[in-house]
C-alpha cells in the first residue's frame, strides 16, 4: 500500500473514532437531562479506547515502515497526539454518565448558562473535527476563540449553583454532582480546542503560535 493511501485510511479511522465519540458524548448529556439506562448501556469507553490503540498503532507503524517526511510526518505525528484528546473526550462521557445517575431521581432545576456550555461545547468538538476532515483553519481558529465563552458560562454556573444551594434551591446532592458535570463540560471544550489546535499543527507545524516541525 502507498504512502498516500495509508494516510488516508489513518484520516477515515480518525474520523471513525471522532464519529463515536461524538454519539457517545450526545447520549451522556441526554442522560444528565433524563436519565435513562438503555442509553447509558450504550456508552462503552472501552470502544473509544481500543480505536485509539488501533489509530496508534497505524501511526508508528507507518513511520517506522515508511519513513515519511515533511507534511507527511506532520500529519501523522499530529493524528498520533490529537486522538489522545478524542480518548479523554471518551473519558468525559462515562463521567457525566456515571455522575448524572447519582441524580436520578432528584429534582432538577432548569439553569440556561449551563444549557448553553452543553451546547456550545459540543459543538465545539463537532467543529473541531470538522477542522481536521476539511483542513479547515478558519474553522480550527474559530473553535479555539469559542473557549471563552464556554470559560465564562463555568464561572456563572458555578456562582449560580454556589448561590442556589445558599438560598436552599437545589439540594446539596444535585448541586455537587452538577458541579462536577458542569466542570467536564468545560473540559470538553478544552479538548475541542487541543483538537483544533492539531489541526493548525498539521497544516502549519506551528502548535500554540510556537513552529515546533
Amino acid at each position: 500500500m502507498k504512502l498516500e493511501e495509508e494516510i488516508k485510511d489513518l484520516k477515515l479511522l480518525t474520523l471513525k473514532m471522532g464519529k463515536i465519540v461524538i454519539e457517545n458524548l450526545r447520549n451522556a448529556i441526554d442522560i444528565y437531562y433524563e436519565y435513562d439506562d438503555a442509553k447509558a448501556n450504550l456508552i462503552n469507553d472501552d470502544v473509544v479506547d481500543k480505536w485509539e490503540r488501533l489509530i496508534e498503532e497505524t501511526c508508528l507503524n507507518i513511520m517506522l515502515r515508511e519513513r515519511p517526511y515533511a507534511g507527511d510526518l506532520r500529519y501523522v505525528s499530529g493524528i498520533l497526539t490529537l486522538v489522545s484528546d478524542l480518548e479523554r473526550l471518551g473519558d468525559h462521557a462515562e463521567d457525566i454518565r456515571d455522575f448524572s445517575s447519582k441524580l436520578k431521581g432528584t429534582n432538577k432545576h432548569k439553569i440556561k448558562e449551563l444549557d448553553d456550555a452543553v451546547e456550545k461545547s459540543l459543538e465545539m468538538v463537532k467543529d473541531a473535527i470538522s477542522a481536521f476532515e476539511n483542513n479547515d483553519i478558519k474553522l480550527a481558529n474559530d473553535v479555539i476563540q469559542r473557549d471563552n465563552i464556554i470559560d465564562a458560562l463555568y464561572e456563572n454556573c458555578l456562582s449560580i449553583l454556589i448561590k442556589s444551594l445558599d438560598e436552599n434551591v437545589f439540594s446539596p446532592k444535585c448541586s455537587i454532582y452538577t458541579t462536577l458535570i458542569v466542570k467536564y463540560i468545560e473540559r470538553i471544550a478544552d479538548h475541542a480546542v487541543n483538537i483544533a489546535e492539531w489541526v493548525i499543527y498539521i497544516d502549519s507545524g506551528f502548535y500554540k503560535d510556537k513552529q515546533i516541525f
